[in-house]
């Protein structure tokens, strides 16, 4: 018993912080498909259907088209998710597709359990197993579908399950010997499916669970520069949707920087390319330093690095990073006790205004960056600007 406890109070509280892309991955399971969904609902409505015509009650006329109305809801919000997946691998929008998933379910698990409480009032030993094949297909599914977040699975379980083995105890006091024992017979068995299944609610939860944590740290390194711990090109994809995901939402703008760094290869030719190698850490080192969460610098190859930008209202507000980027990555590098200076000319795109993927952006921002060279080092340009703004610190 204490055990069990144990259990229900772990499963109660496993909402801990997990990565991003993982409760997204999670909030997806709980959405993967509409067939067990429309089971249900034809179930409900078969079953309920028949009990209702059994008790001839009008409450239980109306618990059953509650019911089919509730998976109904439940129906159009897993569609609605599916055509708006786009943009789910941010904690927040998964956290609310979440919550919406447990406003609709729990409502549904209430009048089940409701409709069980009041059809086995009447008595009725067919409604009892109508009822009792009921619970356990609804059980059942939120087991296999829900177990990824326990918290939902065991409202929804407790909600359907609590008033039903209440209503079958006090039908049981009130029969005679037989019906009694199989009234008590049958609030056991779904009373304790309850039970078992809460172990194998945090068996599941627990499997799945590390499986995809372990694929998040290997997707993570596989989008890692592995000389500067960097984003490579394939997470700097990655980040990128999501922010270009979330420009749809709030109508801001996305700023691609495209960084060049000057005199990079005097500086591998002269100090050879271990030097070079701690130069680029260090460059990476410092362009983290200076980005605000949400912002992403990725390495794109050689000495060419990306920043992406989120969360701006015009182009001046990317100028001025460029700018700071301009003087931070301008300031002097002890390399192998020997100083050494580079400078960084930048072009910028912006998104929506001049793409909405890696290719067009990169391609424009570096067309803004080979104008921003050609006029002289230390420059920033942004597409279609018709001159680069010099950063006249960097000097």
């Amino acid at each position: 018993m204490a055990e069990n406890y144990r259990m229900f109070r772990s499963l109660l509280s496993s909402s801990k912080r997990l990565p991003d892309p993982v409760l997204s991955d999670l909030v997806d399971i709980l959405f993967a498909s509409l067939v067990p969904t429309a089971v249900m609902g034809i179930t409900i409505a078969v079953i309920g259907t028949l009990i209702a015509l059994k008790t001839r009650d009008g409450v239980v006329w109306g618990l059953v088209i509650a019911g089919v109305l509730a998976i109904i809801v439940r129906g159009l919000l897993i569609s609605a998710y599916h055509r708006q997946k786009e943009g789910l691998q941010r904690a927040e929008p998964a956290r609310i597709w979440e919550r919406r998933y447990a406003i609709a379910n729990h409502p549904f698990a209430a009048l089940l359990g409701l409709l069980n409480a009041r059809a086995l009032m009447t008595g009725d030993p067919l409604v009892a197993m109508l009822i009792t094949g009921m619970t356990f297909g609804h059980g059942s599914g939120l087991v296999a579908r829900v177990s990824v977040r326990p918290r939902i699975c065991v409202v929804g379980l407790a909600l359907a399950v609590v008033p039903t083995v209440i209503a079958l105890a006090a039908v049981a006091s009130v029969s005679d010997h037989y019906a009694r024992a199989a009234y008590a017979a049958q609030a056991l068995l779904i009373g304790g499916f309850a039970v078992a299944s809460l172990e194998t609610v945090a068996r599941t939860y627990r499997t799945t669970l590390p499986q995809l944590l372990a694929n998040q740290d290997l997707a993570t390194l596989a989008g890692k520069d592995a000389l500067t711990g960097l984003p490579n090109r394939t997470l700097l994809r990655a980040r990128l949707n999501e922010g270009i995901a979330r420009t749809r939402e709030t109508g801001e703008l996305l700023a691609f920087h495209y960084l060049d760094l000057d005199r990079f290869k005097t500086v591998n030719d002269l100090l050879g390319h271990s030097a070079g190698d701690a130069l680029l850490q260090s460059v990476a080192e410092r362009l983290e330093s200076i980005l605000r969460v949400g912002d992403t610098a990725a390495r794109f190859g050689g000495d060419e690095f990306v920043v992406v930008q989120i969360g701006i209202r015009q182009p001046d507000e990317a100028r001025l990073l460029a700018h700071r980027i301009i003087r931070v990555l301008g300031a002097p590098y002890s390399l192998d006790g020997q100083e050494a200076r580079v400078g960084v000319s930048i072009g910028i795109a912006l998104a929506p205004r001049h793409g909405l993927g890696l290719e067009g952006l990169a391609s424009r921002a570096d067309a803004a960056l080979y104008q921003a060279k050609h006029k002289g080092r230390g420059g920033v340009v942004v597409f279609g600007d018709a001159s680069p703004a010099t950063d006249m610190t960097a000097a």
